[in-house]
């Protein structure tokens, strides 16, 4: 997330949703027994998935499906610049927009075993590089004392990005070592960035300097740059910007930082799939010769920045 003004004023009122969020989960809910494991071992999954220059970020956890003995632990482990979480179960607030979704994902919810009986259980936001509008951490270590299956998913990128976990017995034999699972989320990992440049590709081909795709992204992979990020454009020449390249929930921004039309610098505001209400696109008329830049507000750690040369 940047740390541009533009979003400080929402960040007012999801730093209110998180004081309300940590009075009802101040309490910490009682906690199964441990059975005695002799063998307790602390397994690593990762979370998330980049590409080196961050274009490419990718919604898997490092694994699907994890096998431990109760009273093992696992330690979610950051891999991307983009935020995620590691979640269980039902979030107190509806996530029917950004102010909601980050509400709930921020705050860290549950004790350090987790409590299967409990309607909620949250990591707290995970990313590599932190942030400067909101608590952010690289890892999250959570102990399993109940046996059963569990789903833990993020709640950014919601169910397509969840991992199950099987809690066996104590000492009961492993099916897989944590190589193995460390060799499966390496071929995951180049999987998913080989998609992502190939989505990258598939978009280019059907913008324009005047059609401006807003990131695009499938199942598994996103592609966070304006695609294509230069234009060069005639004078009183109109610029479209397009969130259809997106079937999931991934907000962006359209921000100037020298282009002011009506007194004021042009920006976006918040844009959203139209399946989800939009707004979904953004046109700009320009009348003015020069190179105007602009950049996603929430995503400009990553490089998403965009530029229109007017001759």
């Amino acid at each position: 997330m940047s740390s541009r003004p533009l979003l400080r004023r929402p960040y007012a009122v999801i730093l209110a949703l998180m004081a309300l969020l940590v009075g009802l989960f101040s309490a910490v809910p009682a906690q199964a027994s441990v059975t005695n494991n002799k063998n307790a071992t602390t397994w690593t999954v990762l979370v998330g998935q980049q590409s080196s220059e961050k274009a490419i970020q990718g919604m898997r956890f490092g694994a699907s499906d994890i096998w431990i003995d109760q009273g093992d632990a696992i330690k979610f482990v950051a891999n991307s610049a983009e935020i995620h979480t590691v979640s269980y179960g039902t979030p107190p607030l509806p996530p029917t927009d950004v102010n909601n979704l980050l509400a709930d994902a921020v705050p860290a919810v549950g004790g350090p075993v987790f409590d299967p009986t409990a309607s909620w259980t949250n990591s707290g936001i995970l990313n590599t590089t932190g942030s400067p509008d909101f608590p952010t951490k690289t890892s999250y270590v959570l102990k399993f004392a109940a046996r059963g299956d569990f789903m833990f998913y993020c709640l950014i990128h919601g169910m397509m990005m969840s991992i199950m976990i099987h809690v066996q017995p104590p000492n009961a034999t492993y099916p897989h070592t944590q190589t193995w699972y460390d060799e499966q989320a390496a071929k995951q990992n180049a999987a998913i960035i080989a998609d992502g440049y190939a989505l990258w590709k598939s978009t280019a081909a059907k913008a324009s300097d005047t059609h401006v795709y807003v990131g695009a992204m499938d199942d598994e992979a996103m592609v966070m740059r304006f695609i294509p990020s230069t234009s060069t454009v005639a004078k009183g020449t109109t610029v479209m910007w397009d969130m259809s390249a997106n079937p999931g929930v991934v907000p962006h921004t359209v921000t100037f930082t020298n282009l002011v039309q009506n007194g004021s610098l042009v920006d976006s505001g918040v844009l959203l799939p139209a399946f989800v209400g939009g707004p979904s696109t953004f046109s700009v008329p320009f009348d003015q010769a020069g190179t105007w830049n602009y950049f996603c507000a929430f995503h400009d750690d990553l490089g998403m920045l965009g530029s229109v040369t007017v001759q």
